[in-house]
Parts: C-alpha cells; structure tokens; sequence
C-alpha cells in the first residue's frame, strides 16, 4: 500500500513527459492520427491483461505504463475527432455526449467494479474491462466507415 502513491507519480511522469512527443507525432504525422485511438485502446487491453495474474509490484508498475501510455493516445484524441468530423454548429452538441460519456463510467465504475470484485474476482473485472475496449475497437471502426462514407 505504501507503493501506491508511487504508480500516480510514474504516471505523471510519463504524462509530462511523452505528451509532448504525441503532440508533436499527431502534429507531423498524418499516418499516426489513423492509429492514435486503435493503439491507445490496445495498450489499455495490454496493460488490464497484465493485470490478471499480477502479484509483484513491478507487474501494477508495468500496467500503470502502460494503461498510461493508452490513456496518452486516447484522451486527446477523442475531442479532436469530434471536432474534425462534426458540423461546427453541431460540434458542442457531440462534444457534451462525448464528456457525459467518459464522465459516467468514472462515476459508477468505482461502484460497480467493486460489486463485480466483492462477488466474483479481480480476473473477472479485468476480463470484463478487455471485453468492453475490444467492443469498443469494433464500434470505432464502425465509427470511422461511416465517417468516410459521409465524406464520400
């Protein structure tokens, strides 16, 4: 418990430090922007599924850089898609759901991952977190056929 505090500092770290680098590949690099989400929410998968069987504190450590790096890749990117691929009179409109919708899970997530833990297990809670980011994989991407085929 003691070692807690300290995964919030790596992730800190990490954030202060490899933001600016994203910043810049997404500035600079087209290619990057199609990945950016896909990637992110893939080192999320990663970093949950090396938390299945984790007991050592180097393994939490591990996650954390990884769901951080993930988090790095997504966060931003999802305002900046919104942005890109709305009306501008519509923009605000997409961009409130989109905030209720990252906000909601953060406000019960903590409820009912514990109810999930208290009556089945942490392997449970990270198998049914890796289920919901592979369905959201499936989602983007249907997300982004009908995006070009508006632009079409």
């Amino acid at each position: 418990m003691s070692k807690y505090s300290i995964l919030w500092t790596i992730n800190s770290i990490l954030t202060i430090t490899l933001l600016p680098l994203i910043t810049y590949l997404t500035k600079n690099w087209n290619w990057f922007k199609k990945f950016q989400i896909p990637l992110g929410v893939m080192l999320y998968i990663i970093a949950f599924g090396s938390l299945i069987n984790a007991t050592a504190y180097l393994a939490f450590a591990a996650g954390v850089i990884l769901y951080t790096l993930g988090e790095m890749l997504v966060a931003p990117s999802i305002p900046a898609l919104i942005s890109n691929s709305t009306p501008k009179s519509k923009a605000g409109h997409y961009q409130s759901i989109i905030s209720m919708s990252s906000t909601f899970p953060k406000a019960i997530g903590p409820l009912l991952g514990g109810i999930l833990i208290k009556y089945t297990s942490y392997t449970v809670l990270y198998l049914s977190a890796i289920g919901i980011l592979i369905l959201s994989l499936f989602v983007f991407k249907l997300g982004q056929s009908k995006l070009k085929k508006m632009a079409n």
